[in-house]
Parts: structure tokens; C-alpha cells; sequence
């Protein structure tokens, strides 16, 4: 069977930027080492002057060129859906698998398709505080009521998708985890007690600062632990108001801005960490928190949207209102007093992970729906 993913793909293939991109990496290899799948991914790249083919172990590597529109208008009927919409007829895959926006607008295409939604861009606007969000997610909102009309089949990362998209669609809806690359299930765990680990974009959707202050009501508590934020900031107004309030606190000794961190950089991070703190606003099914389980890490994480069907209360983590700080705070103070308490959480977590989470077994599910929408069309 050949198979065309349709997703971002990084230069350097070892470190991916951001959740889509790490999950296509492990979905592409991962499907690649199974029997009789022929693996094409296909990306599309604003900077590129000509097309690109590459070869990623048994993975092909289509880099097409981008569009300059918005990329609201392009997924509609701009210049990069239309050399997308070429290139797959050109190809002649026997299944597309759509992980990008622009697999929103391909609903009707008449290859067997199937849309895998990661996010829903209007509410990361609204969550992001996004310069003219007030205009801009009503129009995404719209172009996703529409996109979501027209599949036929979809894959949900998680029941807080299915429950977003359900009454937006006819479509099929399958539920298939992300796959968490097998180095988080190998790393050699050092864990120091106190040191908290918040890993992603630095920006309000995030809620990064919320983290420092919460952060700030068990510092002085525990005067050995730290707080260690790692991920590349959108905006310096956020990060400066981050400094401003870990200056305030008096607790520049206490926490580490990291920027963007490598692969490597993060293995050493979760091998080194006791918790993860993750308090966001608006997320799926964050890769941080899948990552941070397969790694045996307890996770504090939001109560919000597609968080806490990742995690276990109370088991594996705890579950957290976003805007209490005071609430944040108890369950910090909770963990990093008991060392044992982490443990037992961190090996809950993991047991999880490798049932839901490892690549093999989400590679193997997505293969029966390819079969199933092919042997549909046929």
C-alpha cells in the first residue's frame, strides 16, 4: 500500500520543532517498518525556490514549494493547495493522511483520505491572545465548521476532539493516540527531587507565567528546588513579564530559562527531572505530557480540554485549574515533598504510556484504518 502523509517534516530529522512535527517523525517510521506500507510524506515550505526529494530511512520526503498567502486563504483556493492537490494526483497514492491544515479543504479529493485534527485554531487565537484574534478566529472558526463538514473520515488524538468535532461532521471518527518516540521510553532516569520541568512554547497559551508563580509559592519552602522552563518564547513582551516576576519573587536563583532545547538537551532534562508542570489554557493532546509519562515523570497538568484524558488523577498526576495559582502550588508542594509519591505517580504514567502511546501499537492501529478506506473506495 503507498501511503502519502501530508504533514510538517523537519530538516533535521532527529530534532522535530513542536508536537505535529515530532509526531509525524515517529508516525512516518513507525508505519515505514511495517509489511507492505510504501511511506511519501509531503510538506509544503514558504521558503523554498524548487521541489525537493529526500529520503529519511525507508521514508520519502516530498518538499514542496509554499505558498506567500495567508495561509487561511491558501487551504481554500490559494496557490499551494492547488500544487498539493497536483502533486498527490501525480503521485497516485492508495491513501492520504492529512495531519496540516490544509487537509481541512480536502475532504472531497477522491483518493481514500483520512484527516488526522491536532488543533483547533480558533480557540489557540483566542488562548494565544493573538494580535486580531477577535476577527481572525470567527474566520477560522468558520473554515473548520466547513472543513470538518466535508471529511469522511477522521482520526481524533483524543475524546475531547471526537467531542469538539462530533457535531460538526458526518465523517467517520476513529481514536488514535499520538505516538511518543521510543527514546522516551529508554531514558535513563536521575531524577533530583525539586526539580520541576515545564517544556514547550513560552507564551499565554501556555501559561508559562503562571508556572513561575505558582512556582514562587514553594521556593521558598524548598530552597533546592528549581523550576526549568525550556522552549523558544513568541513573544518578549511574555518573557519579559516572566523575568519581571521571577525578579519580583526574588527567585532568580531558583529558575532556569532555557530557550529552545534539542533533542538531546530534552532527553538530559526529562532524565533529570521529578515533575512536569504544564498548566495550559487551550491543548489537545500535548506531547510534552505524553513524553514526560513514557519517561515515568509525574505530571501536574491543566483540567482543561483534552488534558485530562491523558492523565490518571491522582495516579499518574494531578489535575489543575490554570488560573489558581494557590492550586498549582498545593500540588507542587505535594510532590516535591514525597520523593516516593513521584515514583510511584512516574511508574503509573509510564505504564500508561506504553499502552497508548507507543509507536508500534499506534502505528498498527492507523494501519486498519487505511485498509478499512481503502477497502471502502475499492
Amino acid at each position: 500500500m503507498k501511503v502519502a502523509l501530508f504533514s510538517r517534516y523537519p530538516n533535521d530529522y532527529q530534532q522535530p520543532k513542536g508536537g505535529i512535527e515530532s509526531v509525524t517523525v515517529v508516525l512516518a517510521r513507525a508505519l515505514s517498518q511495517l509489511t507492505d506500507i510504501e511511506v511519501h510524506l509531503i510538506t509544503l515550505e514558504r521558503c523554498r525556490s524548487e521541489v525537493a526529494i529526500e529520503h529519511d530511512g525507508e521514508v520519502t520526503i516530498h518538499r514542496l514549494i509554499g505558498s506567500n498567502w495567508p495561509e487561511i486563504m491558501d487551504i481554500l483556493a490559494g496557490p499551494g493547495k492547488k500544487r498539493l492537490l497536483n502533486y498527490i494526483s501525480d503521485l497516485k497514492p492508495d491513501v492520504l493522511h492529512t495531519h496540516e491544515t490544509y487537509g481541512l479543504c480536502l475532504g472531497n479529493i477522491s483518493i481514500p483520505h483520512v484527516f488526522t485534527v491536532h488543533g483547533f485554531d480558533h480557540a489557540n487565537l483566542i488562548a494565544n491572545s493573538a494580535k486580531h484574534a477577535w476577527i481572525r478566529s470567527p474566520l477560522w472558526k468558520y473554515v473548520e465548521k466547513y472543513g470538518f463538514s466535508k471529511q469522511k473520515h477522521i482520526i481524533s488524538i483524543s475524546p475531547y476532539v471526537r467531542k469538539m468535532i462530533e457535531p460538526l461532521t458526518n465523517a467517520k471518527i476513529y481514536d488514535i493516540d499520538n505516538p511518543v518516540d521510543e527514546r522516551f521510553f529508554n531514558i535513563e532516569r536521575k531524577p533530583e527531587q525539586g526539580r520541576i520541568l515545564c517544556v514547550g512554547w513560552v507564551n499565554e497559551r501556555k501559561n508559562t507565567l503562571g508556572s513561575v508563580e505558582a512556582f514562587a509559592g514553594i521556593a521558598g519552602l524548598f530552597p533546592q528546588s528549581k523550576l526549568i522552563i525550556a522552549g523558544q518564547a513568541n513573544e518578549e513582551e511574555y518573557l519579559n513579564r516572566i523575568k519581571q516576576s521571577i525578579k519580583k519573587h526574588n527567585i532568580d536563583n531558583q529558575v532556569a530559562i532555557l530557550g529552545h532545547v534539542n533533542h538531546i538537551q530534552l532527553k538530559e532534562e526529562l532524565s533529570r527531572a521529578s515533575i512536569l508542570l504544564l498548566p495550559s489554557r487551550q491543548e489537545n493532546a500535548p506531547m510534552a505530557i505524553a513524553e514526560a509519562m513514557a519517561a515515568a515523570i509525574p505530571v501536574i497538568v491543566s483540567n482543561l480540554c483534552g488534558m485530562p484524558y491523558m492523565v490518571a488523577e491522582g495516579q499518574s498526576g494531578f489535575l489543575v485549574d490554570p488560573e489558581s495559582n494557590e492550586q498549582i502550588s498545593n500540588r507542587l508542594n505535594q510532590l516535591v515533598a514525597s520523593e516516593q509519591l513521584c515514583k510511584q505517580m512516574g511508574e503509573k504514567g509510564r505504564q500508561i504510556a506504553l499502552e497508548r502511546f507507543h509507536p508500534q501499537s499506534v502505528a498498527q492501529k492507523t494501519k486498519v484504518v487505511y485498509e478499512q478506506i481503502y477497502a471502502e473506495k475499492r
